[in-house]
């Protein structure tokens, strides 16, 4: 198994309360105030399941108390990425 880093983007319709974001380790983006980001490795047999994984996470988070909806996800090694985008 390799190690890969995921990229998540989540769009909040609402407020975000601070515990929920330092719960789930989120920024905020600078340009849009309701898009949030999170970053974290996760082990995958290759950079599909990686994505995978990825979508994964970035659905539970959105289902959570964030109240969210995915906007994208990346999966990335030191050599290449695969973007998954809700509108592409």
């Amino acid at each position: 198994m390799d190690t890969f880093t995921l990229v998540v983007v989540l769009r909040t319709i609402r407020d975000v309360d601070d515990i929920v974001v330092g719960s789930l380790g989120l920024w905020r983006d600078d340009a849009d105030p309701a898009l949030w980001r999170a970053s974290t490795d996760c082990t995958a047999d290759d950079l599909e399941e990686a994505l995978s994984l990825g979508r994964d996470l970035a659905d539970q988070m959105a289902s959570g108390p964030l109240d969210a909806t995915v906007e994208e996800v990346v999966a990335m090694d030191d050599e290449r990425q695969l973007v998954w985008r809700a509108n592409p």
